[in-house]
């Protein structure tokens, strides 16, 4: 099972150059995690094709049987 770490954004404190600091790190770990997400999906994705794929492949194998 893949495990995905989606962080917490920053609340914003009275010392703005640290939440900007904290702002920048938290939107370059999202960039991370929308990569892992959609890495994920998209292995999904190509998973539920190849089962399609392999479908059509026995039901035109079932079909030919029956024509013959």
């Amino acid at each position: 099972m893949h495990t995905f770490t989606k962080h917490a954004m920053p609340l914003y404190t009275q010392d703005h150059i640290t939440y900007c600091k904290q702002m920048y790190e938290w939107h370059m770990k999202m960039i991370q995690y929308h990569d892992q997400v959609r890495a994920y999906h998209m292995e999904r994705a190509k998973h539920f094709q190849k089962l399609m794929e392999e479908r059509n492949k026995t039901t035109e194998k079932s079909k030919e049987n029956d024509a013959a």
